[in-house]
């Protein structure tokens, strides 16, 4: 019984430890600027991805600022967030070559869980 009771409850940590964030960081993607126009501005990730917009024309990235939006960094050739929950985050991003260096630019990344 107490065999049992002990891979019923190591299955239970490993499923907290999947859903709790241990599987994290998993999943990076990189988009340049080409490739956010060709997927017209939408990204499709899962939970835990890590978001680089690796490309020197991104000017600028960001999302509203609030508790549930992520922290965009600044990093050697563009920028970088972290999606550690599921829902649809609405941002924004100004490119510096071959368009007006006041265009904005809308973008939407749609998270979704690990699992589905």
């Amino acid at each position: 019984m107490s065999r049992l009771l002990r891979g019923v409850a190591l299955a239970l940590a490993l499923v907290a430890w999947l859903e709790g964030g241990g599987a994290e960081g998993q999943e990076r993607v990189t988009v340049t600027v080409r490739q956010l126009f060709d997927l017209g501005h939408r990204l499709e990730v899962t939970v835990g991805s890590e978001v680089v917009w690796a490309d020197p024309h991104f000017d600028r990235v960001w999302f509203p600022t609030g508790a549930q939006s992520p922290k965009v960094e600044r990093v050697s050739g563009g920028f970088r967030a972290m999606f550690t929950k599921p829902g649809t985050y609405r941002g924004a991003f100004t490119v510096t070559v071959g368009h007006a260096t006041n265009d904005v630019y809308n973008m939407t990344v749609v998270v979704k869980p690990g699992w589905q």
